[in-house]
């Protein structure tokens, strides 16, 4: 804390003074009344005023820059030394309400959800129920897929004891004999052959549609109309509810 001394006045007021280029900040003790004078003023460290520390250099500050409820919270205010005046900043204008999407828009909207649904399902994986009756899960994350395609050879070449390495790097490779390799490998490629083939004839059926309604409605893994499924996912339906 120090003392300001306003000019042509003998009273001397406890305070802090903060200095901030062509702003000083007044900040008077808590339950004190703010003394507000645009004479200039000087400071000084005690309160007989023996031990000026300002010197002249609060003598020019003779504005209120400021003095609302801001200031008000920390029971002071502001002068400035060359006239300046705070003024509030302009209101951000209000933004432009988005346009409506149309049709095409939203339809394509719709497809981009649809494939990263698609993406997900197929990368979450299948369970393969393995020639000794246990079921295990295979992710097929695009790593997985590619090392199941690599394998496909030594399965052809009926090598046992195929070496699988999966996407999950806290386990170890282990050993598949050959039926178990084929198991898995014809489980994940069919997985990932309904999933493909679904999409597309999905993707097709939603940029048929003819209301935003229509295209909202959309979820992924609902049955299509007959007329939009493709042969091959007529066969694989029909291979299911056998």
């Amino acid at each position: 804390m120090a003392y300001l001394n306003f000019l042509q006045s003998k009273d001397f007021i406890k305070c802090s003074v903060v200095p901030a280029g062509n702003i000083v900040t007044i900040k008077f003790p808590e339950g004190t009344e703010p003394v507000i004078s645009t004479k200039g003023f000087r400071l000084y460290l005690d309160a007989a005023g023996d031990l000026d520390i300002g010197g002249d250099d609060y003598l020019g500050y003779t504005t209120i820059y400021r003095n609302d409820e801001v200031t008000a919270a920390y029971n002071g205010y502001q002068l400035s030394c060359d006239g300046s005046i705070w003024t509030p900043p302009e209101p951000a204008p209000e933004p432009e309400p988005a346009p409506e999407p149309t049709l095409e828009e939203l339809r394509e909207s719709k497809v981009q959800e649809m494939n990263a649904l698609q993406q997900a399902a197929i990368q979450s994986g299948v369970n393969v129920t393995l020639t000794d009756g246990t079921v295990e899960h295979f992710t097929l994350t695009e790593h997985d897929q590619t090392s199941l395609v690599g394998l496909q050879s030594q399965v052809a070449a009926g090598e046992e004891s195929i070496p699988w390495h999966t996407s999950n790097e806290e386990e170890h490779c282990k050993f598949y004999s050959n039926a178990d390799m084929g198991l898995i490998i014809t489980q994940a490629m069919a997985w990932v052959t309904w999933h493909v083939t679904y999409f597309r004839d999905l993707r097709i059926y939603i940029r048929s549609l003819e209301s935003k309604e229509e295209v909202a409605g959309i979820v992924y893994g609902m049955e299509l109309p007959e007329e939009c499924q493709s042969e091959p996912l007529k066969v694989m339906i029909a291979a299911q509810t056998i």
